[in-house]
């Protein structure tokens, strides 16, 4: 059986590369590796220690860090949407993920200043009396914000659809077999990323300053973008097509104009309007009143058109005007289909956020070994990553095909049951949260401090939950949208990620206020021992048991998968 790893497809690839020219493949792969690798050390170590900057240095409540950092993750996970449309529309993913890029490092700039010029930070606390951050203080903080969320509009949508434009010469069969194996080195490869950032320089932001703990990340983003620039004449650069969001917008307006036309009781050719020598004539039944986009104007016998009247009607729809193509509405149909799917993963972003955790861990013994060497709070974070990347790493050299003797499945799972399963795992995750955390509770309010390594078991089941979640998303958006799409298809995901923080800014807030009617002490106070965090664990497991059965609606809704652009002409995507 044949093992789908990148290894074994850069061996076998070889040969192949040698006569499809000297642009693309694998050759290409190292700089968009190394770009995403640096930049996501950069971010992981910026962000993940965020809250202790927030809360210790501009003197904020763990509530409002809280809120702040679920705000900014929205933004930054709603800028890839117009990022996506400007890059598959005009600039092409190549010079949004550069541009991306250089907002990114002009972001890191300003955190950094925050940490080294005097007065661009509130002062030290005097005692117990800390002064909060004026307006001038936050203006840097929220310029470093505004860039980094920039810079997250070119590069997340575009960075890994860029790697996958490398392999558009490969013919389709091994194209797909390459980008399977690709999704996971790419995400496994984020792994070692985040673990790197979490242990190197969140300890170096604890135990030395956060000066150099932002110099190193800003470093690491300027190195980033430089690998990036330096393999340009190696890429296969895919040149933005304008016509394809304009497209499905006309066959909104199309649908909507049409909606009051007669749709034949057949779905047959001659019909409805399509390209010439279009390998899709007739569109398809699912969605069917969407059909009414590309419907020709009626014979006078109201009959189907046919031979030279089709012809002459492909000027003309039913309402007179130039109707919309096949291709287009069944663009449309794509987008609206994996829409439910995508609703149900919002969820992840919720399980996923640890930074409560971070906060759990600054309570609890972090000792470790003989001389007593404490970890970092946020350093916890690094078995997640861990788990996500072992696991990433060992799906398709030894988890797929030992799944495949009893699924059928050349990928071991469908990518549907892939992400079913991060939302499995994901609310487990926040029951074993809960559970922990009024554990810790209890004991430490008779006196006890138990270990910070009893938040491992959460750690590793978000690790596992996002990859079999978020791994299992992108290459369901990716391989159900048309290839045209592929920026969209993964800004996504980060629209989920960016809905999901507002929700969990808004979860926060509610809580907090509704906890606290009545005089009564709120669930997520300053003072953990006084709160109630694993009340809030398990109203977040509550949501996820709901979100599953929502979930496993959807994919009954949505039927079987790659049906949605088995009509997408092939010679579309093999343009380098």
């Amino acid at each position: 059986m044949e093992e789908r790893s990148l290894a074994f497809e850069t061996e076998s690839a070889g040969e192949d590369e040698c006569f499809k020219g000297n642009k693309g493949g694998f050759r290409a792969l190292p700089f968009i590796f190394a770009n995403e690798m640096l930049e996501k050390v950069a971010g992981f170590g910026l962000n993940t220690n965020m809250i202790t900057y927030l809360t210790d240095k501009y003197h904020l409540s763990t509530v409002t860090s809280q809120t702040m950092l679920f705000v900014w993750g929205a933004i930054s996970n709603f800028a890839p949407i117009p990022g996506a449309i400007v890059a598959d529309m005009y600039l092409g993913r190549f010079m949004a993920v550069a541009l991306g890029s250089v907002a990114c490092l002009i972001g890191m700039v300003f955190l950094w200043l925050t940490a080294t010029v005097p007065g661009a930070r509130p002062p030290p606390c005097n005692g117990d009396q800390c002064a909060p951050p004026g307006a001038r203080h936050l203006a840097w903080l929220l310029a470093g914000f505004a860039f980094l969320s920039l810079g997250a509009g070119g590069v997340r949508p575009c960075s890994m659809a860029f790697g996958a434009d490398q392999f558009s010469r490969h013919p389709k069969q091994r194209r797909l077999r390459i980008l399977q194996a690709y999704f996971n080195a790419y995400y496994a490869s984020i792994g070692v990323a985040f673990m790197v950032a979490v242990t190197a320089i969140v300890y170096l932001q604890d135990n030395v300053s956060w000066n150099v703990g932002f110099a190193v990340p800003m470093g690491l983003m300027l190195l980033s973008t430089v690998s990036f620039f330096l393999g340009s004449g190696l890429y296969i650069k895919e040149k933005g097509k304008r016509q394809m969001f304009a497209g499905i917008g006309a066959a909104v307006g199309a649908a909507i104009r049409n909606r009051g036309a007669r749709l034949p009781d057949k779905t047959v050719d001659g019909v409805y309007h399509h390209l010439k020598d279009c390998k899709l004539a007739v569109p398809t039944d699912k969605l069917r009143f969407l059909n009414k986009a590309c419907l020709l104007r009626a014979t006078k016998e109201d009959a189907p058109c046919n031979g030279s009247d089709a012809a002459a009607s492909e000027r003309h729809g039913h309402d007179g005007k130039r109707p919309c193509t096949v291709d287009q509405v069944e663009q449309l149909k794509s987008a609206i289909r994996v829409l439910p799917i995508w609703s149900s993963t919002i969820f992840l972003a919720l399980a996923m956020n640890q930074s409560f955790a971070v906060k759990q861990a600054d309570t609890m013994d972090r000792r470790v070994g003989a001389g007593g060497f404490r970890v970092p709070s946020g350093s916890l974070a690094v078995f997640n990553m861990a788990t996500m990347s072992l696991w990433s790493a060992s799906y398709d050299r030894w988890v797929a095909p030992a799944l495949q003797r009893y699924t059928g499945n050349q990928r071991g799972l469908t990518m549907k049951q892939r992400i079913g399963g991060g939302l499995l795992l994901a609310t487990a995750s926040t029951a074993v949260s809960a559970a922990v955390e009024g554990a810790r509770r209890r004991l430490a309010l008779s006196g006890v401090t138990i270990s910070a390594f009893w938040l491992v078991p959460q750690f590793a089941l978000v690790g596992l939950a996002e990859a079999f979640g978020v791994i299992g998303e992108i290459e369901f958006f990716y391989t159900e949208l048309p290839k045209s799409m592929a920026s969209f298809s993964m800004s996504l995901l980060y629209m989920a990620f960016g809905v999901g923080n507002l929700a969990g800014a808004l979860i926060v807030k509610v809580v907090q206020v509704a906890s606290m009617r009545g005089g009564r002490t709120g669930w997520l106070v300053d003072d953990l021992n006084a709160g109630h965090y694993d009340y809030y664990y398990w109203l977040l497991t509550g949501y996820g048991v709901a979100n599953f059965v929502y979930f496993a609606w959807c994919c009954w809704v949505y039927g079987e998968e790659g049906k949605n652009v088995e009509w997408e002409e092939e010679g579309n995507t093999e343009q380098p």
